[in-house]
């Protein structure tokens, strides 16, 4: 784990090293870095490290990897000053070879005065109305590592992604475009609840317009139960795993060229109301923007229909403030079909096998501390392992933790309600716990 963690901080600085050397100046076609999603608009357009739905196509395309079903996006946008952008996306798997996605994006920006120069350089305003209007395609591809290391391998827990994009501009007639590649791998360590993301945007060229927008993401991503949020740093934390309906993002993005760095922090929790139905809130803030501390507050809410085992509809919205140019609002309906549900939980019951017969070894060895660590990973890889439950209880009643060692032994009796023995084990404990209160008062 430590290898793989050094290995993507190794593989970021190199990358950012080599997009480092541009040198300061000015940028063109800067509509292709207008964030998209209504939902990770929401969550503070930090979602590089998390990238676990279509529209990781925009935001790293490694992240696509992470898909088992089909999954479409259509997002409208009402931006500032009159303008409005859509944008449509659509990933499908194919299984072991990767995942294929792609977007587009047609921003328009209606009718503008326009605005000329005399010999001076100053400006004549005349009543003239003129167009513009912007549009980018992209195609991406992002595929797991261990398709070509096997599952044990140092690089097992990274993907890596491509794309490249067609740009094109036109203002009242004068044109312009470029062609961008995208370089972006995603470090998602199976059994774990947090992902490390990187993305080198925009490598490549224009054509009668100033260079691509270079930008360098590295993003963070973390799962989380918020109703336990305190439970991965309790002894109970060992051998209890909620499901994680709540998630936190942070990106750091640089734009060499410009010489900008950009923090965004955002997080969202979803609730489940019943089978069919679920919602959610989304919140976040930009830092270091331009334009006030207002300009940086995020917001959205979701709505998720679920039909079926395999089929759901997201409905998102989020607004995004932008100081005195004013409000921006975007809404986008998801669908995904065709697939198993996208899930983080892997289980592994042969290397959950390993893992207990370690911890049963370093338990009759009295090494309690390092038998809880392996019962713990044994428990990662199969939840329902009832024997490492068992071992858990073990440890920490021999490190004197006997109440937390009764909550273990109760999840194994839950989980084996027939096995009589540990039921008189427990009853016998709470006995003694009961007996020893009495006389301690």
């Amino acid at each position: 784990m430590k290898k793989s963690i050094l290995f993507f901080i190794l593989l970021f600085l190199l990358s950012a090293g080599s997009v480092f050397a541009v040198g300061a100046g000015s940028t063109g076609l800067n509509f292709i870095k207008i964030s998209q999603g209504a939902r990770q608009a929401g969550m503070g357009e930090a979602f590089t490290g998390i990238a676990d739905d279509v529209n990781a196509v925009f935001w790293n395309p490694a992240g696509l990897s992470q898909l088992t079903r089909h999954q479409a996006c259509l997002m409208h946008s009402v931006w500032m000053l009159d303008v409005n952008f859509e944008y449509g996306a659509y990933a499908f798997p194919l299984g072991e070879l990767g995942t294929i996605g792609i977007y587009g994006v047609y921003l328009n920006a209606g009718e503008i005065l326009k605005t000329e120069e005399d010999s001076l350089g100053n400006p004549i305003f005349t009543e003239e109305k003129v167009g513009a209007t912007n549009f980018n395609i992209t195609l991406a591809y992002g595929r797991k590592l261990s398709a070509f290391f096997g599952k044990d391998s140092v690089f097992s827990d990274f993907a890596a992604g491509l794309s490249v994009n067609i740009s094109s501009e036109d203002i009242a007639g004068d044109a312009g475009g470029g062609y961008g590649l995208n370089l972006s791998t995603l470090f998602n360590p199976r059994y774990e609840n947090y992902s490390f993301g990187m993305s080198v945007e925009n490598v490549g060229f224009s054509n009668n317009r100033p260079s691509l927008p270079l930008a360098v993401r590295l993003g963070f991503g973390y799962r989380f139960a918020l109703e336990n949020v305190i439970l991965p740093f309790t002894d109970e934390g060992a051998f209890i795993f909620p499901d994680n309906s709540a998630a936190a993002g942070l990106d750091v993005i640089v734009y060499p060229t410009e010489q900008i760095v950009r923090f965004n922090a955002g997080v969202e929790k979803m609730w489940t109301l019943n089978k069919y139905h679920s919602v959610g809130v989304r919140a976040g803030y930009k830092f270091l923007n331009d334009l006030g501390f207002a300009a940086g507050i995020t917001a959205g809410l979701g709505y998720k229909l679920t039909a079926g085992e395999k089929n759901s509809i997201e409905i998102d919205y989020s607004l995004n403030p932008y100081g005195d140019l004013g409000l921006t609002h975007r809404i986008s309906l998801t669908g995904k079909f065709l697939g198993e549900p996208e899930t983080r939980k892997v289980q592994d019951k042969q290397t959950a096998a390993e893992y207990y017969r370690s911890g049963y070894d370093l338990l009759y060895a009295k090494k309690y501390q390092e038998a809880l660590a392996e019962f713990t990973a044994c428990l990662k890889r199969d939840n329902e392992y009832t024997s490492a439950y068992i071992g858990v209880g073990s440890c920490f009643l021999n490190m004197g933790k006997p109440e937390t060692a009764l909550k273990a032994y109760e999840k194994a009796l839950e989980l084996n309600p027939e096995n009589e023995k540990l039921r008189q084990f427990i009853e016998k404990q709470k006995t003694e716990k009961f007996l020893n209160g009495q006389q301690n008062r």
